[in-house]
């Protein structure tokens, strides 16, 4: 450390001397001084003091850092589920169209047959009711449809009056598993999570933080020198003043060892052990946190999959069974209760695989988030192989 100064300043002393030199019994002196100086000084050896405490720095940085990723990733995430909630909550806005269309289609056949002498009134009625039935439907998914374009601004931080054409991601395909085993995404985790190593950093720091304050227990050994030319001037007795200007220096070896200070030093030792602590234990908690996540998120993501898949089956056997008996009651041989049901249940089937679509990518991302690899839009397992 290297410094420079000046002091100035006015002095005036009184200080005795014996009667038979002055009758008075003292002399006084004046004095003016400037004294500009430098100095420096230089620690030499503090038992790995100054050496921790670099490292506590160094390791809350990375800490610091590391906790600043996590708010990025966990900002990816909200918007990314927020996202694909939206695009499940359009595809079933045009799944409930497409139920009012074949609801209508029913409504034809109805009044037709009625119109050939082949029905009769009460199916006309019925057929009338699946239709409005199946308006009220629609109207429902616009509500779920605002809001979650209401939710999805709000993750993104817009005004809910902003405006957004979303692009639909209902025709991805999804791949028939995940490519790595639970096992592989909990060692990732582990090995990439920021918040596991905030965590560790945070852990590392208390470490340094224990050895200052245990140095604190030692000796330093420092360096010091400092050189000044001052600016003197006396004079004794209201004599006249005589001055002074000759340089001044010294070099100084300083040892210094707190022998007794009240415990103070023991105490700050046992606070920085008592943190160490808390931060192990935190990220124990936290360690053991990450792995139920990743686990929960893995088997998340293998059941979406499955129920897609599933759910893709029913829409498929939804499809025939109310062509089959929307055929069959259109030329009469069929009844309107079997063709209601098969609308009902193909209307029921389409809102289901658009919201197991949704599921599903929600789920990746959720696996993506925990695991840590959510870093972009790239990350959005199980969108492709990984």
């Amino acid at each position: 450390m290297l410094t420079a100064g000046a002091l100035a300043g006015y002095e005036r002393i009184a200080f005795p001397l014996p009667p038979s030199v002055l009758p008075a019994g003292f002399a006084t002196s004046n004095n003016k001084e400037v004294v500009p100086q430098a100095s420096i000084k230089y620690l030499l050896f503090d038992f790995g003091g100054r050496a921790a405490s670099v490292e506590e720095a160094n390791q809350l940085s990375i800490a610091a850092n590391a906790d600043f990723t996590t708010a990025h990733q966990k900002l990816i995430y909200d918007v990314a589920r927020a996202y694909f909630t939206l695009d499940a909550a359009n595809a079933t806005v045009n799944a409930a169209r497409q139920g009012l269309t074949d609801a209508r289609v029913l409504q034809e056949s109805a009044q037709a047959l009625y119109g050939r002498g082949l029905g009769n009134e009460v199916e006309v009625d019925l057929a009338r009711r699946g239709t409005a039935q199946a308006q009220f439907d629609l109207s429902k998914t616009y509500s779920a449809q605002k809001d979650a374009m209401s939710s999805l601004l709000q993750a993104m931080d817009l005004p809910p009056t902003t405006k957004l054409r979303v692009a639909s991601v209902f025709g991805r395909p999804l791949p028939p598993h995940t490519a790595h085993t639970v096992d592989d995404v909990l060692r990732d985790a582990l090995r990439r999570r920021p918040d596991l190593l905030a965590d560790v950093a945070k852990l590392r720091a208390s470490d340094a933080n224990i050895t200052a304050a245990r140095s604190e227990l030692f000796p330093k050994v420092s360096l010091g020198a400092n050189l000044s030319v001052p600016f003197w001037w006396m004079n004794v007795d209201n004599s006249p003043y005589y001055s002074v200007r000759q340089p001044q220096g010294a070099a100084l070896l300083n040892l210094e060892w707190p022998i007794y200070d009240g415990g103070l030093l023991q105490n700050k030792l046992k606070l920085a052990e008592s943190q160490r602590d808390e931060a192990a234990d935190e990220l124990k908690g936290r360690t053991d946190q990450a792995l139920r996540e990743v686990a929960l998120a893995y088997d998340q993501v293998e059941t979406a999959l499955q129920q897609y898949n599933a759910a893709l089956a029913l829409q498929t056997a939804s499809e025939a069974a109310f062509l089959s008996a929307s055929d069959s009651y259109k030329a009469g041989v069929g009844t309107l209760t079997d063709a209601t049901t098969a609308q009902t249940g193909l209307a029921s089937a389409r809102a289901t695989v658009a919201t197991a679509h949704a599921q599903s990518l929600i789920n990746g991302a959720a696996l993506a988030f925990a695991a840590g690899l959510l870093t972009s839009s790239a990350d959005f397992a199980p969108a492709k192989s990984r």
